[in-house]
């Protein structure tokens, strides 16, 4: 359903739909987009992902009045089962465009992977949602997970990790919203497992990675020439003291505190993982107190 969600996302964005309409908007896009590359040639798979999104319901508050509604409002395939028509409601578009929802961002940017790069972060984004740090992936578990089982080329651990693991790794770090970090784990010489740790990065920190990656892969990470472009955040003191020390730690130190001050908490019986800027708050507040 991740995959189904980014493609509506970059749909509503080469659309040019803006973040704030007053009515509902008719989306229609292939099925086959929607289903991916190497996905079920049916829409079985599909239309129960299309009716969970008629599910997902978001929420808020706009000067001073509370609001819901769902992301998605109705769904239609028609032709042959090749086309889809999508009714997202106001709200939903917003979800959707507004480059200050977390959400949207993440997918705005994972949208842009492409191949084993974008299966993989799918793959890390699924685990980060057990509010876990990190994750241990079997070698042949791994394999599967990013549709290389059947072919021998990646049978050799070498050779997977050159051309798939290592690439996709890359291409994350420098794209995605999360700092991934890869271990091979070893059984007496040979490799039986991958160990993937991520920090998924806060809203402030994926703003600017979003505004970055509208720039030319040429241009990326370079001192911003004019002040019509995408404000650089990079390098700055962020106003909030605690955010300022946080940003100069190394990231075995944001590590130590993170589990000192906990990467998670619960709330109404359920368990969440901490961002980045609570996590930072609590432990500059422990440095505070003494």
């Amino acid at each position: 359903m991740v995959a189904v969600i980014w493609e509506i996302a970059a749909k509503l964005d080469e659309d040019r739909v803006p973040a704030e309409v007053s009515n509902s908007v008719w989306v229609e896009m292939p099925a086959k987009r929607l289903r991916g590359p190497g996905g079920r040639t049916d829409n079985v798979w599909l239309r129960e992902c299309l009716d969970r999104l008629t599910k997902v319901a978001v929420s808020g508050e706009y000067q001073g009045k509370p609001w819901g509604a769902v992301v998605l409002a109705e769904w239609e395939i028609s032709e042959g089962g090749s086309l889809v028509r999508l009714l997202i409601p106001p709200s939903g578009v917003q979800t959707f465009r507004t480059p200050e929802t977390f959400a949207k961002i993440e997918a705005h940017a994972a949208h842009r992977l492409t191949g084993h790069a974008r299966r993989l972060y799918a793959i890390l984004a699924d685990k980060k949602r057990l509010g876990r740090p990190n994750w241990t992936f079997q070698l042949s578990e791994l394999r599967a997970l990013m549709n290389v089982g059947e072919k021998r080329a990646y049978s050799d651990w070498w050779q997977f990790r050159k051309r798939v693991l290592n690439p996709s790794v890359e291409a994350i770090n420098d794209f995605g919203t999360v700092s991934v970090k890869m271990a091979p784990q070893k059984l007496g010489r040979s490799v039986h497992a991958v160990r993937f740790d991520w920090q998924w990065k806060d809203p402030r920190d994926a703003t600017e990675t979003a505004a970055q990656n509208e720039r030319h892969s040429a241009a990326r990470r370079r001192d911003q020439a004019s002040t019509d472009a995408p404000p650089m955040i990079e390098d700055q003191d962020q106003a909030e003291p605690a955010l300022t020390w946080w940003g100069r730690l190394t990231s075995s130190e944001r590590d130590e505190w993170a589990e000192l001050v906990g990467r998670t908490f619960k709330a109404g019986g359920k368990t969440y993982p901490r961002r980045d800027t609570d996590i930072a708050r609590k432990a500059f507040a422990q440095i505070e107190s003494g």
